[in-house]
């Protein structure tokens, strides 16, 4: 069924976790429903219009999949959360709202539960190239159970990425564990398991918010990526950067697609999604990820942000981590309604070991073998026709 053929039933949607630009993108919808010879597509993010996920891996997608189907499939990004909010995303999509968007699935673990178990499970070291890979594997070839929520969801999803390992990040010195106990930390996915071991308080909340609430005291720190001090603003906020790896979480799904419109694009125009996911995943890792860590680390300590080796003591917070989360995520996931999740798991962690090796005899810091690597072991493997 074509996009302008639906008479536009997201009108009457439910849009309780939708921002105030509905009439808006309303608007933008009415305005781009011409005949599918050229079908132009809303992609909403929630995350700021000039974060790098969007400006230095998706619109540089789009522009690869509008070559490569000769314009029939013209994606245009709006982003600033104009449209949906990070929680409303998957229902924003599934509405027709807007026909692609970010999701990520702790922030509707009840929607998503499959996908939130890969979430929910932290990648113990600082391996992260290995990490993407296996999301990305455990994603699209070991989880039948997301592709089946993605579809009663009325989506199909596709691109996870990772982000580098977490630290902490927070207002003020703290220099240790015991200086974290008792302090308010956004946390989401594993992060929160790590914050209850090592006594503080975790707080559920978008990245994006988090910086209002650094500013007023609502929050003491953050468990995210360093990159955050830039692309979410935290580098006025910030004092301290605690330099111990946290884990590894994921996949974000970055092609989080409405399904009517998934099928009424043509069978050529699906392989190119396919096709140049690895392209997608690739530059998200190497330059909206690794590019900007480094760049930020710089900037944060020219700018008197003050970093600290967390050392043998958030070592051992992570062995207990990793020591009780295999058993934690699998009961949640299973009360969440996942028939299978130690399957899903298993497949993850293998996965992980098997990227490790390819990252360290094949990849090391190449990106074009680390696009290679995951066409031959993912993205090839893939049939649009079956998502």
């Amino acid at each position: 069924m074509l996009k302008e053929e639906k008479d536009m039933r997201y009108l009457i949607k439910d849009t309780r976790h939708l921002t105030g630009a509905a009439a808006a993108a309303i608007a933008l919808q009415l305005a781009v429903a011409s005949p599918l010879a050229a079908q132009e597509l809303v992609y909403g993010s929630w995350l700021g219009a000039s974060n790098n996920t969007n400006t230095k891996a998706l619109v540089p997608y789009f522009d690869m999949v509008r070559e490569a189907t000769g314009g029939e499939v013209d994606w245009k990004m709006v982003g600033g959360a104009q449209l949906a909010t990070g929680p409303g995303t998957p229902e924003a999509v599934g509405s027709n709202l807007m026909d692609a968007g970010l999701v990520m699935a702790p922030y509707q673990p009840r929607m998503l539960p499959a996908t939130n178990l890969i979430f929910s499970q932290s990648l113990i070291g600082d391996h992260y190239l290995a990490s993407v890979g296996a999301m990305n594997e455990a994603l699209m070839l070991g989880c039948d159970e997301c592709r089946e929520e993605f579809e009663a969801n009325n989506a199909v999803g596709f691109a996870g990425y990772g982000t580098s390992p977490y630290l902490f990040m927070c207002r003020g010195k703290p220099e240790g564990i015991e200086d974290l106990q008792g302090l308010a930390i956004r946390s989401s996915g594993g992060g929160v398991s790590i914050t209850n071991i090592l006594g503080g308080t975790p707080v559920s909340m978008p990245p994006s918010e988090a910086t209002s609430a650094l500013e007023r005291g609502a929050l003491d720190c953050v468990l995210g990526a360093v990159a955050w001090l830039t692309s979410y603003g935290y580098m006025d906020v910030v004092n301290t950067v605690i330099d111990a790896p946290m884990g590894m979480g994921g996949p974000p799904v970055m092609m989080y697609v409405n399904r009517d419109i998934w099928e009424a694009m043509s069978p050529e125009a699906r392989k190119a999604h396919i096709d140049h996911a690895p392209d997608l995943v690739t530059m998200t890792t190497f330059d909206a990820q690794i590019a900007v860590d480094e760049k930020t680390e710089e900037e944060a300590r020219s700018r008197g942000i003050t970093f600290i080796e967390g050392g043998e003591p958030f070592a051992q917070v992570m062995e207990k981590r990793d020591a009780i989360q295999y058993e934690e995520n699998v009961a949640a996931a299973r009360d969440s309604g996942v028939k299978d999740p130690e399957a899903i798991l298993d497949f993850y962690l293998a996965a992980f070991e098997k990227w490790k090796g390819i990252i360290e005899n094949e990849v090391g810091d190449d990106r074009e073998a680390f696009r290679e690597a995951l066409w031959r072991e993912v993205y090839a493997k893939v049939d649009p026709e079956a998502l």
